[in-house]
């Protein structure tokens, strides 16, 4: 079974671009709160966020040396769906990975991503400077 561990901010990867604004948002606002509210959703394989772009965005910005995520087969996994913002239309997990794995990125809200996360409380941000 799956489970929310801690990863180091420097081995995860992006498949999409962020929105600066709604990044620094995020900031700000785990700042105030002084914790980390949601897991990213990651590819245990190959480290590549499926959703959470912009809190590891602010993860990065904040120096946290470790994000929680919840790592998962993606591309075995069937409970894990991917659609186009746009269309509606289902993307390729395929895909997502090979983007992510290539110089480039998708533009901001290409993907979005339909799955279940474990109950997670949220992380203070003190233990993920550490």
């Amino acid at each position: 079974m799956n489970e929310i561990i801690l990863v180091d901010t420097r081995e995860l990867i992006a498949h999409e671009k962020v929105r600066i604004r709604h990044a620094l948002y995020l900031v700000l606002a785990m700042l105030i709160s002084g914790r980390f509210n949601a897991p990213l959703l990651i590819d245990s394989k190959t480290k590549v966020v499926l959703d959470g772009h912009h809190r590891c965005y602010a993860a990065h910005r904040l120096g946290l040396k470790r994000i929680p995520c919840y790592p998962v087969d993606y591309l075995t996994d069937d409970s894990i769906r991917v659609y186009s913002w746009q269309t509606g239309l289902p993307v390729e997990k395929k895909e997502v990975i090979k983007m992510a794995l290539s110089p480039g990125v998708f533009p901001h809200k290409t993907t979005r991503h339909e799955y279940n996360v474990p109950d997670f409380q949220p992380i203070k941000l003190k233990e993920l400077w550490k």
